[in-house]
């Protein structure tokens, strides 16, 4: 008897641990259903997010701008680099298409016109000149350049646009860096003579540094196709659903030192005789413009007793050379006047040196760009599925 009561507590016991140990795993079950899919939940939606730039976002937009250029370089008032003259400041005027391809990134291409002017005449305004802008002075020379640039370039923004066009941030900072390519063509004025008009020439045909001579030691004539690198930075701002306004300041740094037409040197006496026997008469007359008695741009008198130099020196005060003909030794004489063709040399004599300093320096042009851009945003739509 005691034993039947043993046997059948036994099996309660068992039976009620069975149902204990079912119910526990059926609780510990569900919760545990319950964590995996909170996790594939949240792991699907970091997935969503981190892909999902539809097309839609990724929208496209065209436009144009308005703006100033401002030129560095050889011609620039100052010795030091970053010299630059705000009354030659000149115009800038483009159109572009916009690409957006990331969050943060925009691709742009661009069709642009600017012009660049420069003028060592300018150095005579200044009112402390260092000791240095005086040869800048005396050198007189001044040059005009059209640019025209395709541009294709990537506009990094600050702040992400990852939910659509409609859900932008009202101003967003940018950066620019890219690749354009240019054709440019530097210009100067020809000297005043009396009774005749000057005119704006080309200057890469003259070859004023010598450059189509053909003697050893000359620069090689330089292209008038280059390209250069577009850096800067902007900030955009929503000016409404489809449209940015944006404010930009962006450098052009380029491969060439030729922009002005102004990189080496003067040519020497052996050069400016072969230009002579070419027939480049007017080649000689814009490299070497130190002697002319006003500038030929404004037509001022240019003489620097009337200057804060701390010297004087006077356009008259120059001596000159009569340019021969190697071979036979005759006088070279100048086809407009029919006189011995003379090529002054102003530094000699103001500077007290028996030759010219450098016509210019080999470090590269280089111009600003400072501009207001107009955008409006095209809105792309997106096909709805097909029934099946």
């Amino acid at each position: 008897m005691q034993r039947k009561s043993l046997l059948f507590g036994f099996l309660v016991l068992l039976i009620f641990s069975v149902s204990l140990s079912a119910e526990a795993q059926l609780l510990f079950g569900k919760r545990a259903k319950r964590a995996a899919l909170k996790t594939r939940n949240r792991q699907i939606s970091r997935f969503t997010v981190r892909t999902d730039f539809s097309k839609s976002k990724k929208y496209v937009s065209y436009g144009g701008g308005t703006g100033i250029s401002n030129y560095f370089g050889d011609l620039a008032p100052r010795t030091r680099r970053g010299s630059s003259d705000m009354r030659y400041t000149r115009s800038y005027l483009t159109g572009f298409y916009l690409q957006r391809i990331h969050p943060n990134i925009t691709l742009r291409g661009s069709l642009t016109w600017m012009r660049l002017r420069g003028d060592d005449f300018s150095v005579s305004r200044i009112t402390s000149p260092e000791a240095t802008d005086k040869g800048r002075f005396v050198r007189n020379l001044h040059f005009r350049n059209d640019i025209f640039e395709i541009a294709g370039v990537g506009v990094f923004d600050l702040f992400p646009t990852n939910r659509g066009y409609l859900r932008r941030n009202f101003l967003n900072p940018y950066g620019i860096l890219g690749l354009c390519f240019f054709h440019h063509n530097p210009k100067a004025m020809t000297p005043i003579r009396p009774g005749q008009s000057n005119d704006w020439v080309s200057l890469q045909p003259l070859g004023t540094e010598g450059q189509n001579t053909g003697i050893p030691g000359t620069p090689s004539p330089y292209s008038l196709w280059q390209l250069g690198v577009p850096l800067g930075f902007g900030l955009r701002y929503r000016l409404a659903d489809k449209w940015d306004l944006s404010f930009e300041m962006c450098y052009r740094f380029v491969f060439t030192d030729y922009i002005d037409d102004v990189s080496s040197k003067y040519p020497t006496d052996e050069v400016y005789q072969r230009m002579a026997e070419q027939g480049n008469f007017l080649g000689i007359e814009m490299s070497d413009r130190s002697a002319e008695a006003n500038a030929a741009v404004t037509g001022d008198r240019r003489n620097l007793t009337t200057r804060p130099w701390g010297s004087t020196w006077n356009i008259n005060n120059t001596t000159s050379i009569d340019l021969k003909d190697p071979v036979t030794g005759d006088l070279i004489l100048n086809p407009e006047t029919g006189k011995p063709f003379q090529r002054f040399k102003a530094f000699e004599t103001s500077e007290g040196v028996g030759q010219p300093p450098p016509r210019g320096n080999k470090r590269r042009d280089y111009w600003m760009v400072t501009a207001f851009h107009l955008a409006y945003i095209l809105e792309i739509k997106q096909k709805p599925p097909k029934f099946r």
